[in-house]
């Protein structure tokens, strides 16, 4: 055999050799499966708030408007459209000259029905006395029949006459009473806190009766609520409410529920009154009602992962396993889920590098 012919069979074998220790290395490693480090929680039954949640906005809780108890001309305006008023500011006022006029007219006729009622009292009195002497003088035959009907009829007279007064006394007192208080109200003044919303009628035009002459808006926020009818029986007044308004959130209670449906949405407003903080007017707001406490499956955020369905990793006899899980609602950093159980061993920290039925590692339970 030739030189050249001996280093090529040479050549092959060296090249199997080479190959056959490949393959015989690469089965090693496939056999050798590696095992990924996790941290775990046990799956429990917890209790979370249960929240209904809608949006609202802002709106003041009262919009006062103050008017008039009887027509008349504005006399003067003291607010102008946009003031900030505290309670007990003057408001308007109506054209005093008529109302003064009316109520010393009133005061008059009563002076004169008080001198009028103590003359007629007098006047029966003395009857009384007058008809007591002439009885007694009667009884004795010292009086004739004729004077001692006189008498009575003198008592009945002035009884009369007394009575009419007492009516008249109680018409002009009447009268008096309600030309005064005209007098009084012919002032408005705020009743609360506020700003000036609108101010309808200029100086000297004509306002009638109960139309209003200045409108305030209140301080206190509401948050207004169009709930639907099916969570209608949910809530109730006096409920707890928690409302965020641009990051800033607060506790409120529900203090009125409408009885009859918005015509256009069909839903019940809530109003829910918040006193700590004054949100801007318009604002939306977040809400979510405090129905109580629910207890369920609740896990944390972070255990989640997504490929187009939510999914966890649950650890059964050392290995890994994806478990689909469906999220129904979240409060704070966890999900309420289905797809789990009470005993369940959650994987909550270095999910991101397994895969369905990779062997791991419980951190605490032996290192690798």
């Amino acid at each position: 055999m030739s030189k050249r012919r001996i280093l090529i069979i040479t050549q092959i074998i060296i090249a199997l050799a080479l190959v056959f220790t490949g393959c015989s290395q690469t089965e090693e490693v496939a056999v050798e499966e590696r095992v990924r480090a996790v941290k775990v929680e046990e799956v429990k039954e917890s209790e979370m708030p249960l929240l209904l949640s809608y949006l609202g906005t802002v709106d003041s809780k009262d919009i006062v408007k103050y008017g008039f108890k009887t027509p008349g001309k504005l006399g003067k305006v003291f607010v102008d459209e946009g003031d900030k008023v505290e309670k007990g500011a003057k408001l308007a006022q109506l054209d005093m000259q008529d109302l003064q006029f009316q109520f010393s007219a009133a005061e008059s006729t009563l002076r004169a029905a008080e001198l009028n009622i103590k003359k007629a009292k007098e006047a029966y009195e003395y009857a009384q006395s007058l008809l007591k002497r002439v009885e007694k003088l009667h009884e004795k035959g010292s009086v004739t029949e004729d004077s001692y009907d006189k008498a009575k009829l003198q008592v009945s007279t002035t009884e009369h006459t007394y009575d009419q007064a007492k009516a008249q006394y109680e018409k002009a007192k009447t009268d008096y009473d309600y030309k005064k208080s005209l007098l009084e109200d012919a002032t408005l003044y705020a009743d609360q806190n506020g700003s000036v919303l609108k101010v309808p009628f200029k100086e000297s035009e004509l306002i009638p009766q109960g139309y209003p002459a200045v409108v305030i808006r209140g301080t206190q926020r509401v948050i207004n609520v169009g709930v639907a009818q099916k969570d209608l029986n949910r809530i109730q007044i006096g409920m707890k409410a928690y409302v965020e308004v641009d990051g800033e959130k607060a506790e409120g209670i529900v203090t009125n529920i409408a009885e009859t449906p918005d015509a256009e949405t069909r839903t019940y407003n809530a109003e829910v009154t918040v006193k700590e903080n004054v949100y801007k007017l318009g604002s939306i707001a977040k809400v979510d009602f405090d129905l109580g406490k629910e207890k369920a499956i609740w896990i944390p955020v972070t255990c989640l992962l997504s490929d187009g369905e939510d999914y966890v990793y649950v650890v059964r006899e050392d290995r890994a396993f994806k478990t689909i899980v469906e999220i129904e609602k979240s409060y704070g950093d966890h999900v309420k889920v289905n797809g789990l159980k009470s005993g369940d061993i959650l994987v909550n920290s270095g999910m991101k590098n397994l895969r369905d039925g990779i062997k791991v590692n419980i951190a605490g339970q032996g290192g690798l």
